[in-house]
């Protein structure tokens, strides 16, 4: 039976080879393997090609039948791994925490919190705006997510 322990880790030394992280790995009853896989310059074709032949090199598929697909996390997936919020630091993201507050704005900077930059009205004001940063604790977010403007 595989593991998902076990590709995490041979899949995580290739993609650490390309200068990448691997984001998550699901397997379906059926042995059906999918590794999400980012990296910082985004992710092309070779690279999922590279990751697929390393695992392929690693298991085989005599003893385990599987069916592998490596691709990109998407664009419109919840973060997974810490490493995609340093990846998309000065971008638009929509965070909403475990109480239920949903807020958007520009992701400053993430260690071990998230600071946002958000717009916020004046008060009194209905036409005046001021930037303010809001640092909202790791274990405190239930979901991050790209946003994506068409403009």
């Amino acid at each position: 039976m595989l593991l998902k322990e076990d590709i995490k880790r041979i899949a995580s030394e290739k993609a650490l080879d390309i200068n990448g992280f691997i984001v998550d790995i699901n397997i379906s009853n059926n042995n059906i393997v999918t590794v999400f896989f980012d990296k910082e310059e985004g992710v092309f074709v070779n690279d999922c090609l590279e990751i697929s032949r390393h695992i392929h090199e690693n298991f085989d598929r005599d003893i385990e039948d599987y069916e592998l697909t490596v691709c990109s996390p998407g664009l419109t997936k919840s973060f997974k791994v810490k490493e995609q919020y340093i990846k998309y630091t000065g971008k638009e993201v929509s965070v909403k925490t475990k109480d239920g507050k949903k807020r958007s704005g520009v992701l400053k900077s993430f260690n071990t919190d998230l600071t946002l930059e958000v717009l916020k009205k004046q008060k009194g004001s209905h036409k005046d705006y001021f930037l303010k940063d809001i640092i909202i604790p790791f274990e405190e977010i239930k979901e991050t997510k790209l946003k994506i403007n068409f403009k």
